[in-house]
Order: C-alpha cells, then structure tokens, then sequence
C-alpha cells in the first residue's frame, strides 16, 4: 500500500480529505465557472454550485474520507454544514468583488482556502465527528 511517509504532518485522513476536496472543488469551481460564463450574476452561481455540488460532495466525502454511507442525521448535518460554508462564501465572494473590485472568477477562486477550512472543520469535527 502506498504510504504517505513525507506527509508527517497530516494523517491519512487529512491526505484523503485533501485529494477528494480537490476533486470536490474542481467540481464546484467548474460549476460556478460555467454559470459565471453563462452571465449568470455571482451570487447565483454560486448557489446553484453550491447546491449541486452537495450531492457530489456528500457522496465523495462521505465514502472516500469517512469510510460512511450515511443516513439521515448525517445528511442533515452534512446540508446545515454545506448551508454554514455557502453563508460564509457568499459574504466573502460579496465582498471580495464590492469592495476589492476581485472579478467573479478570481473572488471565487479566493474562497476556495476559506471554505476548504470550514469545510474540514464541520466534516471532521460535527458531522462525520463519530468515525
């Protein structure tokens, strides 16, 4: 099996996170991206990216990371997580483009290192928090 001995600093877990959530943010940005070229306003396309990005990320992270299929209070929790982390990159993205005069493209690109936090932090610790 292939051992991540020069990643000392995170466990297999945090590794997996991190290659699955690239994926899932791929994902995602391709999404918002499509929207964005579409003339779809930001906030928009954020939304729809984000709400079909969930059902991709849920099935990802769940399996691939957490080693679950999940179930009802875990699909709540993984929902009201995804709800928290669209609330905190709205205002971000917001603000980014408002104040900082960032192109949609490049705002949403920012947000990514944001949500990939709170993203880890509610998986981790709230949502899959009993494997």
């Amino acid at each position: 099996m292939f051992q991540f001995k020069y990643l000392d600093c995170i466990n297999l877990k945090q590794a997996k996170f991190l290659g699955v959530g690239l994926l899932n943010t791929i994902v995602g940005y391709s999404i918002y991206a499509i929207f964005i070229a579409l003339s779809v306003p930001y906030l928009t396309a954020l939304f729809w990216a984000t709400i079909i990005g969930v059902a991709f990320n849920y099935c990802s992270t769940g399996r691939l990371v957490f080693k679950t299929k999940g179930g009802l209070v875990v699909f709540v929790k993984f929902i009201a997580a995804y709800a928290i982390i669209y609330f905190i990159n709205s205002v971000t993205l917001k603000m980014l483009v408002t104040n900082f005069h960032f192109g949609a493209y490049v705002s949403g690109a920012l947000c990514v290192p944001i949500s990939v936090i709170f993203s880890w932090t509610l998986m981790n610790y709230w949502v899959y928090k009993n494997d």
